[in-house]
């Protein structure tokens, strides 16, 4: 990403989110008072771009929209809700467990810890962001324990800029990736007791993308400066995550999402983007 603008990977998960608020098919899948958080977070970057994700939310021009997601990952836009939806369940699980602290990494414009801040006023909850990114997040979310941190992760070392209790859970969505096999290491390394994050798996033909993608998502990626290095094949977890001193607890695929959030409203022939892990791991 360019270090004096948004991260576009997060506008779009943000522009996501209100798009799916406002269609009547799905809108029950945005938790209460995402979509809010996430037009005020678009406003602050940019008046123009919340206006247009709202005239793409008129049922006039949703087609406009769907006919862009079919051209790039069908599918994708839902499968960031169901994903967000998996994750805040084994957030909030972590929490019943014991848990006494959130930390989400490279948060984007993600609203679980500034929605789970007046639920949890004894948690603490923490942001862990590039700075061009949180800078329009500051604007729009704020609670006495939710605090940001700003931090470019691909130049510095989590542990040189924050360090967690023992007793936290990590979340880090959307982010893996975006990173090096070395940086996903030091990462890891800074986890203590839980950890909630999504890693794309590989596709049949070995590279690092979703298997449903079009070939004009590689020059997207390449455009806005956020290139796929790494990925993980779901055989594999148990082993990497054994080197940081974690055992796997839960995995989902698009296919676990579908059975748990689609199916059973009979929406389980709606698309979904493929090849993406969600993954729940501790100490």
């Amino acid at each position: 990403m360019r270090a004096d603008r948004p991260s576009a990977t997060a506008t779009l998960i943000a522009a996501a989110t209100v798009f799916l608020a406002r269609d009547p098919r799905v809108a029950d899948l945005v938790p209460p008072g995402a979509a809010e958080l996430c037009a005020r977070c678009l406003e602050a970057v940019s008046p123009l771009r919340l206006a247009a994700v709202n005239a793409l939310s008129t049922p006039a021009l949703r087609w406009v929209a769907r006919l862009a997601e079919r051209a790039t990952v069908p599918g994708l836009l839902l499968h960031f809700i169901l994903r967000k939806r998996w994750i805040e369940e084994a957030v909030r699980a972590g929490l019943a467990e014991g848990c006494d602290e959130v930390v989400v990494v490279g948060a984007g414009f993600d609203t679980l810890a500034a929605r789970l801040a007046p639920e949890f006023p004894r948690v603490r909850l923490t942001e862990i962001d590039h700075p061009a990114t949180q800078r329009a997040k500051r604007v729009v979310a704020e609670a006495e324990n939710l605090r940001f941190i700003a931090a470019d992760l691909a130049r510095v070392r989590l542990q040189d800029v924050f360090t967690a209790g023992p007793h936290a859970v990590f979340v880090i969505e959307g982010l893996l990736m975006y990173l090096t096999e070395a940086e996903i290491a030091a990462l890891f390394s800074a986890v203590t007791r839980r950890v909630v994050f999504t890693q794309v798996e590989p596709a049949p033909d070995g590279r690092s993308r979703f298997h449903n993608a079009t070939p004009l998502v590689n020059g997207l990626l390449k455009l806005w400066g956020e290139p796929f290095k790494s990925a993980l094949p779901r055989g594999d977890a148990p082993r990497l995550l054994g080197r940081f001193g974690l055992r796997l607890r839960d995995l989902a695929d698009s296919e676990m999402l579908r059975a748990r959030y689609l199916a059973p409203s009979g929406r389980q022939d709606l698309v979904l983007a493929k090849g993406e892990l969600v993954v729940v791991a501790e100490r």
